[in-house]
Order: structure tokens, then C-alpha cells, then sequence
């Protein structure tokens, strides 16, 4: 009588476990075809983009036409052919695995560097630059001495008919019956060759950091007509030239 109440329990036992064995393989199958596909990497496993909970005009994306292909440097290791785009309003990257809906936001401070198409970004917190804003800047120039853009997206609210002109790039979904809009910016920052990094506004600034090229530098302006160029375009020209010189 024993005897059987006992083998009643060990078969009662090894139904309890045929479910969990089951189910351990086939969670040991899943982990297997995710990382067999590269969703095992640290990319994706923090949390996901979180979303804005109302109508707006415009996007908070860097890239309005969506993500690009590139390589990020997180947590001191590179990894390629990962889409990214940055959200310009919080300043945070996100990254998608191939064409898949989820989104997830990496931890700003563990990024060092990243790749959007042939635009390279820093992270200038993460070198240890603490007196600039946080977020990424694209390199605009790099060499002994760099130039940087931050692109940043500002939250507005406009009633005005020509609001589709103040968003600063153009979206082809405006509404005008919407009153709120992500509104474009720009700021650019100079790292001279010792590393010091200096915000400036005015072409005249780079200018007169190479006061023994001053002259030599405003002629070759005036003779390429470089006046009318964007100011990213500009410095990136005027830099070359300069170091090009030396």
C-alpha cells in the first residue's frame, strides 16, 4: 500500500515538472533565435521610446524622413548596422532592431559616439565636457580643433496663420487646426585645440580665433563667396582652409 501511494506520488511529481522542462526549452529556443537575430544585444534590452500624449505639428525627431542606419559606441563597445534617430526635444537617442515596430531609449550617459548616415554625433557630457548642455552634437568639423552642432526641438504653441513657417522645416502633414508644434534649433560650439569648448553664434568668431591668419582668411572668403553659406556649411569649409594652412 506503501509502495503504490508512493509511486502515485513520484508520477503526480514528474507531471508537475514535464510543464516546466517544456517550457524551459522552448524559452531556451526563444533565447536562442534572439540572439541567432541580435536582439540579445544591450541595445534592447532598456526601456521603450515612451510617447507624447497629444496632437502636434512637426516632429521631435532630428531626422524628419525617420531612421537612419549607423554604428553607436555604448558602454565603451561598438555596434554596427543599428537604425537610429534622436529625439531633438529630449534629447535622447533611440534604436530600433531592422524594420521592427518597438523603439527603445538607450541611457544617455553610456553613449559615446554614433553614426546617423555620413553624420557622426558626441556625446560631449560623456567626455567630460560638464559646461555645455546635455545631449548629442553633430561633429561639423574634427580635427586639432572641432566644430559642433546640437539641433534641439522646442515645445511651442502658435495660433498664428504663418505658424508653419516658425516650425523651422517643413512638414507636409501640417494641421492648422493644431496649435502646438515642435519648433527647430541650432547651436554650434567651438573646442580649440588645448579643450576648451566655447558656445558662439557669429562666423566672426572663428575668424578671430586665428588672429595671425585673420587677413588671409577674410580674402579667401571674399573669394570663394563663402558670406552666403549656412553657418554649418561655412565652418566647415573655413576650418579645412585654415588647417589645411598650417
Amino acid at each position: 500500500m506503501i509502495k503504490i501511494k508512493s509511486a502515485v506520488i513520484l508520477l503526480a511529481f514528474l507531471a508537475l515538472l514535464r510543464p516546466t522542462t517544456a517550457s524551459g526549452q522552448e524559452r531556451a529556443e526563444v533565447d536562442g533565435y534572439q540572439k541567432a537575430a541580435g536582439w540579445d544585444l544591450p541595445l534592447f534590452r532598456g526601456k521603450l521610446m515612451p510617447d507624447y500624449p497629444f496632437r502636434f505639428n512637426g516632429t521631435f525627431y532630428i531626422d524628419n524622413k525617420g531612421f537612419r542606419t549607423g554604428s553607436v559606441c555604448f558602454g565603451g563597445k561598438t555596434y554596427d548596422n543599428i537604425n537610429l534617430n534622436i529625439d531633438a526635444y529630449r534629447q535622447a537617442l533611440y534604436v530600433r532592431y531592422a524594420n521592427r515596430i518597438q523603439i527603445w531609449e538607450l541611457d544617455r550617459d553610456l553613449v559615446e559616439w554614433f553614426t546617423m548616415g555620413k553624420a557622426k554625433y558626441v556625446n560631449l557630457r560623456a567626455m567630460g565636457y560638464d559646461n555645455v548642455p546635455a545631449g548629442f552634437y553633430e561633429v561639423v568639423y574634427d580635427g586639432d580643433a572641432c566644430v559642433y552642432k546640437q539641433v534641439t526641438k522646442a515645445l511651442r504653441e502658435s495660433v498664428e496663420i504663418n505658424g508653419y513657417y516658425r516650425i523651422g522645416y517643413e512638414d507636409p502633414n501640417y494641421n492648422n487646426k493644431i496649435f502646438t508644434f515642435f519648433e527647430h534649433r541650432e547651436s554650434f560650439w567651438y573646442k580649440d585645440a588645448k579643450g576648451k569648448v566655447e558656445r558662439f553664434k557669429k562666423k566672426s568668431f572663428i575668424i578671430n580665433k586665428y588672429p595671425a591668419q585673420k587677413k588671409a582668411i577674410k580674402r579667401l572668403i571674399k573669394e570663394r563667396r563663402w558670406d552666403d553659406l549656412p553657418l554649418d556649411i561655412w565652418c566647415k569649409a573655413v576650418m579645412k582652409s585654415i588647417e589645411d594652412q598650417k
